[in-house]
């Protein structure tokens, strides 16, 4: 009797080596033939099925590790002791097949449900080798999906064979390639429910701005950005600091100093006789001043804005007073009259 329970404890280990479904603990009553179980008397009858929720009903607790699968469910020692065939043992399961996303179709189209959204915000553009040839593909997705988008795209890049094509500009979704070859950024936007990716529009440093936006560069920019609307300054006070509202005295320095800007008509060297003049100052005849950039090289726009706006109050002021001056001389007059007549 002995030597059948060692033989048997050994034939677990080996189901435990091989990857089986439980580490044999305890038995029930004792082993016994194909139908039965083998009793004192050495008869057979019922097999009575044990209690694996006992305490130690499965032996000492594995050393084994165990892991979460890629559904979420776990895998290896899941640490429960269970019944099977009689006998209590520890529970080790096998994690499901892995079920790879389909990513592209036999077009080479990418998976729909990544460029779903609903606000242009859901929306980014990623970039990925489209063909052998080395072409690449800025293409629009939303970004929960930007991972995982990106890592279909790479693995499918690493599987094209090397091809003698040449390879064009990068292509974005309506068509549209990158006007400098490769390294432009790809306007994205919420187009219809889909993420859709375009190099039209105003080329904005290394990216494109879309129909609703505006590329902005200056201060409080580090470099062009396209900015949505037709606006560029960032004026709320949460990103400025050393704020100073002008005086009265500020506001009449400015006023004089726009007063005194030369104004001029011009053409640019590139331009010719035909094309109609511009009309404004020139830097090197105003700087340094509010209304150039720090560099010398272009016009503040909200700089320039600004001094005209502080001169409008100022002659606004002026006009102010001088119309309260004006109906005091009516009300003397009206007193000087009024008394001549008596």
């Amino acid at each position: 009797m002995v030597g059948r329970w060692l033989s048997f404890g050994l034939f677990g280990a080996v189901v435990i080596a091989c990857g089986g479904g439980v580490s044999l603990g305890n038995s029930g009553s004792g082993l016994g033939g194909e139908n039965g179980t083998e009793n004192a008397s050495g008869g057979t009858g019922t097999a009575k099925k044990p209690d694996c929720s006992a305490p130690n009903a499965c032996g000492p607790a594995l050393g084994m590790p165990s892991k979460q699968c890629s559904d979420g469910s776990i895998g290896g020692n899941t640490g429960k002791c269970i019944e099977q065939n009689g006998t209590c043992g520890w529970e080790i399961r096998e994690c499901p097949p892995e079920t790879k996303p389909i990513c592209f179709d036999d077009k080479g189209n990418l998976n729909p449900a990544y460029k779903k959204c609903t606000v242009p915000t859901d929306c980014v553009a990623i970039t990925f080798q489209a063909n052998c040839c080395g072409t690449m593909m800025a293409t629009g997705v939303n970004t929960a999906s930007q991972a995982a988008a990106q890592k279909c795209g790479d693995d499918r890049a690493a599987g094209f064979p090397g091809c003698g094509c040449a390879t064009m500009a990068t292509q974005a979704d309506d068509g549209s390639q990158d006007p400098n070859g490769q390294g432009t950024k790809a306007s994205v936007t919420c187009d219809a429910g889909v993420c859709k990716t375009s190099f039209k529009g105003e080329t904005c440093g290394t990216k494109v701005c879309t129909a609703t936006q505006t590329c902005c560069s200056g201060m409080p920019l580090p470099e062009p950005t396209c900015v949505e609307g037709t606006m560029c300054p960032i004026s709320q006070a949460q990103h400025k600091k050393d704020i100073t509202y002008l005086s009265q005295d500020d506001r009449q320095r400015l006023n004089d100093e726009l007063m005194s800007f030369p104004l001029a008509t011009y053409r640019y060297k590139t331009e010719t006789n035909k094309d109609r003049p511009h009309l404004g100052f020139i830097i090197d005849d105003v700087a340094p001043t509010p209304a150039v950039l720090q560099n010398g090289e272009r016009v503040d726009m909200y700089g320039y804005a600004t001094m005209t706006v502080a001169a409008l109050q100022t002659q606004a002021k002026e006009l102010a007073e001088l119309k309260k001056k004006v109906g005091e001389l009516e009300r003397e007059c009206g007193k000087t009259q009024s008394t001549s007549k008596r």
